[in-house]
């Protein structure tokens, strides 16, 4: 093993070998009906059931992220990797993909190591893919109350992430998942980041640009802010089919300038109210301290689903 291999494997034994969470190593092929589900540079992702209960035999069905270490030479890629197991094993919310646990597994053939996630499976598919179902197929906007119902979800997620100290830094549609009687689970949280005190400024650059904060664009410090500015870019997508600063990508000077500014599209004022569009513009407004916190948005956020509701 060269010595870098040596190294990261190192540090993956110290961040683990004393953790509660871990279980003795087992194999993802004593899970049932396996179906790759997902691919990506180190991963695989895989539904099948995991036997919970022996008399009466009783199944759940599980998403497991097998995660190839031999394959990650990124020492930062690495500690990604470690630090998504670290949160997500912390976090218990309804509107949470709950990490049932985690395990080291080596491989039967190729004696690779790997990192597997037991993680609970989500079938609706995620929140981008209903934005353009809805627009490509059946030409139509969500409607206000939808809007209301899914975001207060969402915004309850991040209140309590925030409320464990931790910043999500890639607040996004296709990382709010749902399931198929839509209700929300907030995904993904290889970039979060874990334990900050109050009054704590990050300055690591990661994460989606047409989400990022004017801060974080530039790369100065930001603080939890910047996960509300996602909130918002999220909030403007949902009622204008496509993020605030869709079409800029390929123009970073544009994109950085138009971030840096608020400058984005109106959403049809014809049909959402006046109370949706403050709130978007609240959440974007380029000062960190201008923004409101996530207590403040997921309270407005539970009035006005609790009038659309109603209505």
């Amino acid at each position: 093993m060269n010595p870098q291999n040596e190294q990261l494997n190192n540090y993956f034994y110290n961040q683990h070998q004393s953790s509660p969470y871990l279980v003795p190593t087992t194999s993802i092929y004593d899970f049932y009906s396996l179906i790759n589900i997902g691919s990506g540079a180190f991963a695989q992702v895989y539904k099948g059931y995991e036997l919970i209960n022996l008399m009466p035999a009783k199944y759940r069905e599980v998403a497991l992220k097998r995660i190839n270490l031999a394959a990650i030479t990124d020492p930062a890629i690495y500690k990604t990797t470690i630090n998504e197991v670290n949160i997500f094993t912390r976090l218990n919310h309804q509107n949470i993909v709950k990490c049932f646990r985690s395990f080291e597994e080596i491989s039967r053939y190729s004696q690779n190591k790997y990192l597997v996630l037991v993680l609970e499976y989500v079938n609706g598919g995620d929140l981008q893919a209903l934005i353009q179902e809805r627009a490509t197929t059946y030409s139509c906007l969500l409607h206000e109350s939808e809007i209301w119902f899914l975001f207060g979800q969402i915004a309850g997620a991040v209140k309590y992430i925030h409320s464990k100290r931790i910043i999500h830094r890639d607040l996004k549609p296709p990382n709010v998942l749902l399931t198929d009687n839509g209700i929300v689970k907030l995904a993904d949280f290889g970039l979060s980041r874990l334990n900050l005190p109050v009054g704590y400024q990050a300055q690591t650059v990661c994460g989606t640009p047409y989400y990022m904060s004017p801060e974080r664009i530039i790369e100065e410090p930001y603080t939890f802010a910047s996960d509300i500015w996602s909130l918002g870019c999220i909030l403007y997508e949902m009622a204008a089919t496509k993020s605030p600063f869709f079409g800029e990508k390929d123009n970073v000077e544009s994109l950085i300038h138009k971030i840096q500014t608020a400058d984005y599209p109106p959403i049809p004022d014809d049909r959402y109210t006046p109370q949706l569009e403050f709130l978007i513009e609240s959440c974007m407004r380029p000062t960190m301290n201008e923004r409101p916190n996530s207590f403040t948005v997921y309270e407005v956020t539970e009035y006005m689903n609790g009038l659309w509701q109603n209505h």
